[in-house]
């Protein structure tokens, strides 16, 4: 079997808009993972920053950390950015992002290429799996099996995603892959933890995609999915593609405790130093 998933790799340029027609923008109010509804209610943890032709554009600015709080602007999440319309465009360069962490593969970047003019923003690819794809025999992998081979096989490339954070100009930080939730998940619960951000928040942050991108973003990537391999969509599928459930990242980040002892130490064990750690702390942290 193999054990990368393809929710990991679709890309929604499989399954374009209409021509002319952008896609909708989450619409959430306000700035930043903990917005407030414009009716008042409580802020929801992982709601998407509006940037139009995104659908889980976030930022965990705000959540208590070791010594303070995530720093408002210090990062971002994201699905990708090929969708992004002029409005979106805008949108995205108001969030005074320095650098894209593109976590996806070479074919995911030709398929849906970032809408962002060249130069306009430092981007760096880094994949954490290179040629991913879905395997178009036997039974798909589980989001549980994906994240352990990312918290035991992927290591340093998923170090080398948080040294990237940690090591960014002067500015915020964005990192994005396919869906925003599964690479893009494992970095930033990583980032997190690594700088106190306490096992709750990181699960709720993750865990928020899955109502972030139900609707027009999960059923495109369902119908690419049902055009490009053979055979019902099952539910297997459904989950790599739709789901975030927080105990399949809880599970991860047990393995990587059992492993190293915490995040942090796992970090230390791919070459980081204290150096790297201040570094990663004052950037996040305020």
């Amino acid at each position: 079997m193999n054990p990368i998933a393809s929710s990991l790799t679709f890309s929604p340029a499989s399954a374009p808009v209409a021509a002319g027609a952008a896609p909708a923008a989450a619409t959430a109010s306000g700035a930043g993972s903990l917005a407030v509804a414009a009716s008042g209610a409580a802020p929801r943890i992982g709601a998407p920053i509006p940037v139009e032709g995104t659908y889980n554009f976030r930022s965990p600015g705000g959540y208590a950390a070791a010594g303070g709080a995530i720093r408002t602007g210090s990062l971002f999440r994201s699905d990708a950015l090929h969708l992004l319309s002029p409005l979106g465009v805008e949108q995205f360069g108001a969030q005074g992002i320095a650098r894209v962490i593109d976590l996806r593969d070479g074919r995911e970047r030709l398929q849906a290429p970032s809408a962002l003019a060249a130069g306009a923003v430092e981007t760096i690819h880094h994949p954490i799996f290179e040629g991913a794809a879905i395997p178009t025999t036997g039974p798909a992998p589980t989001l549980r099996e994906v994240y352990r081979t990312i918290a035991t096989d992927r290591v340093h490339a998923l170090s080398g995603a948080v040294r990237l954070i940690a090591d960014a100009p002067e500015g915020g930080v964005l990192v994005h892959c396919t869906a925003g939730k599964d690479r893009t998940g494992m970095v930033v619960a990583v980032a997190l933890a690594s700088v106190g951000v306490s096992r709750d928040d990181v699960l709720a942050d993750y865990a928020a995609s899955a109502a972030n991108l139900a609707g027009a973003w999960v059923e495109r990537m369902i119908a690419a999915a049902a055009e490009r391999f053979p055979g019902p969509i099952d539910d297997a599928v459904r989950e790599l593609i739709a789901a975030s459930p927080a105990e399949a990242l809880d599970e991860a980040l047990d393995v990587i405790d059992d492993r190293y002892g915490s995040a942090e130490r796992m970090l230390i064990a791919a070459g980081f130093d204290d150096d790297a750690l201040a570094r990663l702390r004052t950037r996040l942290v305020a």
